[in-house]
Formats: C-alpha cells, structure tokens, sequence
C-alpha cells in the first residue's frame, strides 16, 4: 500500500504501540529485537533512520485471507499453518513444479503486492528447509545459490547438491529443532543439518524422544506429518494489549484484565473449548 516503503528499516508495533512485533531486513540489522519496547528503539533511532506504524490486524487478516486464496491454486490441497504460511500437496501435479511456483509467486506480487517464499520437498520438513533455503538465498547473498532464491524444489536437485545445501545449513534452522535442542545437538557435535540427517533414528529417539525422531525421518524424506486439511482447534488463547500510558491505580488494571479476559473467553466459546 505504501511502495515508498520499501528497501526501508520498518517496524510494526503492538497494540498501543508498546512493543516491536514485525521488523523489515533493513530494520534487523539496525539490530532491533523482536518484542523491544518502542521508547527503547525511538531513544537509539530518529524517524528517518527508522519508520514506526501502528499495528492493523484486521488488514492483516484480510490479506492472509487472499493471500492462502491465491496460494491454494498452487497444489491439490492445502493447511493454513499461520497467518502468514500454509502447505500445498502438490503430488501427482505434472509438469515442473519450480516454474509452477515462479507463476504462482508472480501472481501473488501482482494482485496483492506481496511478496512471498516458495518451498518445496517431499516433506513438510523438507519444504520448511526449502522455503528456508529460497528465503536466504534472497535475502542473503551468498548463503545459498542465488538460483535457488525465492522458489526452490529441493525434490528436482541431484543428492550431491541437496548434501551440499544441508551442509550449509544450521541445525536450528530445521523446523522442529529450538534453541535448546539445538543446544544440546550442537553439544555432541552435531552443527548442521546434514550431520543431523546422518544421525541414528533409533539413537535420537532413545536420547530426545519420538519427536524429534519424527523430524530426522522427516528430513530423511520419510513422510510423518500429514497434511491437516481441517484447522485445529487452538490449544492456547491470548488477548494481549499494552497499556498506552502509565498505569496508577488498581481499578484501571482490574477493567483492562476484565475486559481482555472477556474477549478471550468469547474466542474460547467460539471454538467449544472449555
């Protein structure tokens, strides 16, 4: 909506305008941290060097809305994973599935200026790693090929370049494996995603349980996580809000908590949790 924008160091915040919640590349390596208060950030940064906007998540809502309403026509059938991510089955679509991704990418910057990373692979943990890879590649020069920036179809590469890819890749940046197992992977030497994917299933199950084993056999190219074409229900509920100004006195805490509990309990009806 503002092309002005771009190639600019942007930060969304919070509802009140607490706290950074979304940051462009440019605002990253001004080094602003997810979640670090605004008067910390406006104290470091003028206007120019940063650009502030208010949260809009009933624009966001609808743009995710189009945007998975475009994506679906990519593949056979789709999960909404987030607000801003979904997988496509794409098995026994015929042609070549990279190019396939090229148009439907250009489609999306087309109709709803957006611009978007495409993963492929025989997985969901694969795809994960191929939209991680199509992401760097752009994003950062030089991490990866530049061919494989934007779009990247790990199923169409030879093993030896696959091998290769995962050599280059941290073992946090598999999905499914956090700080802390990444720790504690990294403890017994295992650095990247190809010494992961060497790994002994059995051993890995034996030491940190079946999910991360699901996500090595995952990585081996062994489906374990189906496709969820049904939206699960949510198994945490937040209404979250940061005060626009000091807070003094009990009874204005007490209306602000009753109200927000109020809108959570209205989500959890919504969906017939108790």
């Amino acid at each position: 909506f503002n092309p002005r924008l771009e190639r600019l160091a942007v930060i969304v915040l919070s509802n009140n305008d607490g706290c950074a919640i979304a940051r462009s590349d440019e605002a990253k390596a001004l080094g602003i941290q997810m979640g670090e208060p605004y008067f910390q950030i406006r104290q470091r940064f003028t206007e120019q060097e940063c650009i502030a906007l208010s949260v809009n998540f009933a624009l966001y809502a609808d743009m995710s809305s189009r945007l998975m309403g475009e994506a679906a026509a990519l593949g056979d059938r789709q999960e909404v994973y987030s607000v801003d991510e979904c997988f496509l089955d794409m098995q026994g679509i015929p042609g070549d599935l990279r190019r396939r991704g090229w148009v439907m990418r250009q489609r999306i910057l087309k109709r709803l200026g957006l611009p978007c990373g495409i993963g492929i692979g025989q997985t969901k943990t694969l795809a994960k790693l191929a939209n991680h890879i199509a992401k760097s590649a752009a994003r950062k020069p030089g991490s990866y090929p530049a061919e494989l920036a934007h779009v990247c179809n790990l199923a169409a590469l030879p093993t030896s370049t696959v091998t290769a890819l995962m050599q280059a890749t941290h073992v946090s940046d598999v999905w499914g494996i956090g700080r802390r197992l990444s720790e504690q992977l990294e403890a017994v030497g295992v650095r990247t995603a190809w010494e992961f994917f060497c790994m002994d299933s059995r051993l890995v199950r034996q030491r940190w349980g079946v999910m991360l084993e699901r996500t090595l056999r995952e990585l081996q190219g062994q489906s374990c996580l189906v496709l969820e074409d049904v939206p699960r229900q949510k198994q945490e509920i937040a209404c979250t809000r940061s005060f626009g100004q000091a807070v003094t006195q009990l009874s204005s805490l007490e209306q602000a908590i009753t109200d927000f509990t109020c809108r959570a309990a209205e989500k959890l009806r919504k969906q017939g949790s108790l």
